[in-house]
């Protein structure tokens, strides 16, 4: 395997172009239509938990 990377010029840019793509999947996965109420659901879960405890102790 190593012996195919040293003598391949193009190893270098195919590595590149591979987690380029991999970049390219992952931000339109956080950006896709649909995900802000996610993103807000998950962010508003610390607060729930603290109002949860506010109305164990009343």
């Amino acid at each position: 395997m190593m012996d195919f990377l040293s003598q391949n010029a193009n190893a270098g840019m195919i590595g590149l172009l591979f987690f380029f793509v991999i970049f390219v999947v992952f931000v339109s996965w956080l950006f896709r239509p649909g995900a802000k109420e996610e993103y807000k659901q998950h962010g508003e879960i610390p607060l729930r938990k603290e109002q949860a405890e506010v109305r164990q102790d009343d």
